[in-house]
């Protein structure tokens, strides 16, 4: 009898597409300290019109929001001041975001004369291998981008199952599960939902650490988000998991105390140090870094310290802490774990064609 396939979810965040943009070599990113000069030069624009009077704001924007500032706060503090100048200036805050976001989008687009999808379509294409023992369950994104969606059509026999109505649908049976929690800037707010460039109707949840989700079709997708979590593993790319993503939290700890007796394990594919971070802040949630994972930490350890790969529970206390510091240095998480991935499955079957050729041309470049 054949071994039960593993079944993986994947939640993937902005760090994830700013890693299929610098995989390709362009100088644009599309992370919050990429954007905060632009946006905060459209703020400052906003301020010194005569649309905006109040002082306070003038002096808020001018002197203390700046690069490192955390956009999400500033809207939400200024949708919760008693003063409809400052509500609306919150507004103005979200509109300004998807402009700058949309103009970096189409920048990177311009440069690259297409969008940058070779990573994700590695990602898609690795379920696509025969005897891989994972099942691909689905994903899930933060990501208002539409760079998965486009590399789930170039490697998948069938197309993007969005867990709604998005028009036109596909008409293919076999289909990758891609649920957007944030929306899209690919979608058009009408009834049906329809795809295609419509910048002054995008539907979407803006930027803000209160998520309105509880209207269609956010309602919707998080509840989709909370049955398809009910998997094996879940592996974290490119999101920080910080306290702005709140309600994501809550899913993660219904998903390994609440949803079924198993307890799925959470693989953070960031930075190992990044992983200590999130287990002081989230105790409740066992997460594992690259590091813990079979094989493939074993093998980014034995590189970092120049020997054979080695598990990181056979380290003693003081060389973990060394392992752990020289790791987290190297960047690149998305990209180094897919060759990683790769590499093994090619060992273990003898091959990684598929129809696409994605995951092949990815391990001989």
């Amino acid at each position: 009898m054949a071994d039960e396939q593993v079944s993986v979810v994947y939640l993937l965040g902005a760090g994830a597409s700013h890693a299929c943009v610098r995989h390709l070599g362009s100088p644009y990113g599309i992370l919050m300290r990429d954007l905060g000069e632009p946006l905060n030069e459209k703020l400052r624009e906003l301020v010194q019109g005569d649309n905006f009077q109040d002082e306070n704001l003038r002096h808020l924007i001018n002197t203390v929001v700046d690069g490192s500032t955390d956009y999400e706060h500033i809207i939400t503090f200024l949708e919760d001041a008693p003063s409809q100048e400052h509500r609306r200036f919150a507004l103005e805050m979200k509109r300004a975001f998807e402009v700058v976001l949309r103009e970096q989008l189409h920048r990177i687009r311009e440069d690259m004369q297409d969008d940058p999808t070779e990573l994700y379509e590695v990602l898609v294409d690795l379920y696509n291998i025969d005897r891989n023992p994972e099942q691909l369950q689905g994903i899930i994104t933060l990501n208002y981008d539409e760079y998965l969606e486009a590399a789930i059509e170039k490697v998948s026999t069938g197309g993007v199952d969005f867990g709604i109505r998005v028009e036109p649908t596909s008409t293919q049976k076999s289909t990758v599960k891609l649920l957007k929690l944030h929306g899209s800037f690919g979608w058009q707010d009408t009834w049906p939902i329809r795809k295609g460039e419509n910048g002054e109707s995008t539907l979407w949840i803006p930027p803000g650490i209160h998520k309105a989700k509880q209207t269609y079709p956010f309602n919707v997708i998080w509840g989709l988000a909370r049955e398809l979590l009910d998997c094996d593993i879940l592996r974290v790319v490119g999101c920080r998991l910080a306290g702005n993503d709140w309600d994501l939290v809550s899913l993660l700890f219904a998903m390994q105390h609440v949803n079924s007796g198993v307890r799925p394990r959470i693989e953070v594919i960031d930075a190992p140090c990044r992983v200590e971070e999130l287990r002081e802040m989230y105790p409740y949630l066992d997460l594992m870094s690259i590091l813990d994972v079979e094989r493939i930490g074993g093998h980014l350890i034995g590189e970092a310290r120049g020997t054979n790969p080695q598990d990181l529970a056979e380290l003693t206390e003081e060389d973990r802490a060394d392992v752990v510091a020289l790791v987290s240095e190297q960047g690149k998480w998305f990209e180094r774990w897919l060759q990683q991935k790769v590499e093994l499955l090619n060992a273990e079957l003898g091959s990684v064609q598929t129809v696409s050729g994605a995951v092949d041309r990815f391990l001989s470049a």
